[in-house]
């Protein structure tokens, strides 16, 4: 029976050394696991703050596409505006001209000119040619 209390004995005393084995190198334990704790928790937030970069980057991306799109269809309307006033004017100035050539003609006269252009047999009369993309049947 001593031996069995000798084996308890030896079993409790290297259970001792090692709870002070523990309790000197609990510390740095500790330490050890606090940095990889840290290590860990710093390389997430660098995750975080890239994936955030790289939101706010395609978010400035997507906004200066949207102001160059628009400078473009405000371009092209101003463009369009132009063109529609220069025809404008043309017309205008076409318009005049007629006018002014009307009320120079002697009075019966434009009607005159108007009869026998339109009456004339065989032409396409006061409509230029045939082939200018007109039916010269009707």
């Amino acid at each position: 029976m001593r031996r069995p209390l000798r084996h308890l004995a030896r079993l409790l005393n290297e259970g001792r050394e090692m709870i002070e084995l523990l309790l000197k190198a609990g510390p740095w334990i500790g330490v050890a696991l606090a940095a990889v704790f840290a290590a860990i928790t710093h390389f997430n937030a660098k995750a975080k703050v890239a994936s955030a970069n790289q939101k706010v980057a395609e978010a400035q991306t997507t906004a200066a596409k949207a102001q160059i799109q628009t400078a473009e269809v405000r371009d092209a309307e101003a463009q369009a505006n132009a063109a529609a006033a220069q025809q404008g004017a043309a017309a205008q100035k076409e318009r005049t001209d007629v006018e002014n050539y009307v009320a120079a003609l002697p009075a019966g006269s434009a009607a005159d000119q108007l009869r026998n252009e339109w009456s004339r047999s065989g032409e396409d009369a006061g409509r230029g040619a045939a082939g200018s993309g007109q039916d010269p049947v009707h």
